[in-house]
């Protein structure tokens, strides 16, 4: 692993920050992770796909492949934002972009009754939700204290799950009152009103002048063509992104489809499901506060495993088994592993990769993570043609997740010195 370079340790480098104080800045950072959720919540886990299946009567393919394409976007843009994050320093400044392009695509959705108009907007929301956690994720290592990476990855991270519960408990009574899209405008709005503090509260570094666009899309594709034969060079690094394509694009796929799989399997009334969805959010918030303890005693890789094992033994447990009573058991164990996938899977990429070049590996490994969701909503979408497809396009997650664990244990455990 390359050595940390003095100008990159800790929070310096976001200066003129009215947060001084290492307090500030993570709790600044740390409210994002839960304003970005209320997006997921709406638009991605719930209210949104279940609108499109069970509101407007769409197939489940028409939601998958929306989100496929969406998400071939994202994987294709997402490096250059990380390379042009690094190269400018500008990650607050951008962020503060995606956020607000998310936000107003989320609320012209809750303004339309048109599927197809619905559909491409979803698109745009996603693409700027998805390009923001390249800039958003990037900043852990400058607002985390020395030492305390898996800590602060892992409260963010419950601070996500906690977003979900109260994304789900203040957007009930809009959806009850008005329907499932009765809930858009009102998610757009408590995601920007929760980002706000790190928009005010982080700092970038000054701006060293105007960014010429051509030079910087030529050295940014220079840059991506060395980050990835950097990586290849890498046989850790290199099968980390595949084992993490491999799982993700399982664990995606459950995100997508859970809300339209509890409508179908279990037949339960809205107020059911959200019942059903805050016990799971409960349990993942206790989750993630135990995984995230763990990755300084086990180590980010051996943290990451049994994650993973986790969620291959859930999915088995909901294959074997598919009825609404035994969806209060695999839903719980789901939380339980959802709860810190994504805090150790990041502290494992910050050990990994470069220190100086953060942004341009977050980007990489963003290209795998949202190539993954390209393809697992395109599996269930071809298999669950209805009841009796689910157990099929279960088996296929099943088999996406043994491949990654195969590959996660070729990559070697990194050294515990940042851990």
């Amino acid at each position: 692993m390359a050595p940390v370079a003095a100008e990159l340790r800790g929070p310096a480098v976001l200066s003129g920050s009215p947060a001084s104080s290492g307090v500030g800045r993570v709790a600044a950072w740390v409210l994002y992770d839960l304003a970005n959720t209320f997006f997921a919540v709406a638009m991605l886990t719930f209210y949104f796909p279940v609108w499109v299946v069970e509101t407007r009567g769409a197939r489940e393919f028409v939601y998958g492949l929306t989100v496929a394409l969406s998400m071939a976007c994202v994987a294709v843009v997402m490096p250059f934002c990380g390379a042009l994050s690094d190269a400018t320093g500008q990650r607050v400044r951008y962020l503060r972009w995606t956020t607000v392009g998310c936000v107003a695509a989320t609320a012209l959705i809750g303004m339309t009754d048109h599927l197809v108009p619905a559909l491409f907007l979803f698109a745009v929301a996603n693409l700027f939700y998805q390009l923001g956690t390249v800039f958003y994720d990037a900043l852990l290592w400058y607002v985390a204290g020395p030492g305390r990476l898996g800590q602060t990855s892992g409260v963010g991270a419950a601070f996500g799950y906690l977003g979900s519960m109260a994304g789900l408990l203040l957007l009930w009574p809009f959806a009850r009152q008005g329907g499932y899209q009765a809930a858009f405008v009102p998610s757009a709005a408590l995601f920007l009103v929760f980002a706000l503090p790190a928009f005010l509260l982080l700092r970038d570094p000054p701006r060293g002048g105007r960014v010429a666009w051509g030079q910087m899309m030529r050295a940014t594709s220079q840059r991506l063509k060395a980050t990835v034969q950097e990586a290849r060079a890498s046989a850790g690094l290199w099968r980390y992104c595949w084992a993490w394509f491999c799982s993700m694009s399982a664990i995606n796929t459950i995100l997508f489809f859970m809300g339209v799989y509890t409508k179908h399997v279990a037949g339960w009334t809205l107020d059911e499901v959200v019942r059903f969805f805050l016990v799971c959010q409960a349990v993942t918030v206790l989750g993630s506060l135990v995984f995230s303890r763990l990755i300084g005693r086990w180590g980010s890789k051996r943290t990451l495993t049994w994650i993973w094992w986790g969620w291959l033994l859930a999915v088995g447990m909901l294959a074997a088994r598919l009825s609404p009573q035994w969806l209060w058991v695999v839903g719980p164990a789901m939380g339980f592993c959802l709860g810190s996938t994504f805090a150790t899977a990041r502290v494992l990429l910050v050990e990994l990769a470069p220190k100086e070049r953060l942004g341009e590996f977050f980007g990489l490994a963003g290209l795998f993570a949202r190539a993954s969701a390209v393809l697992g909503p395109l599996i269930w979408g071809g298999l669950v043609g209805g009841p009796d497809g689910y157990r099929p396009g279960l088996l296929a997650l099943m088999g996406l997740l043994g491949a990654g664990l195969w590959l996660l244990r070729t990559v070697p455990a990194p050294g515990a010195r940042t851990a």
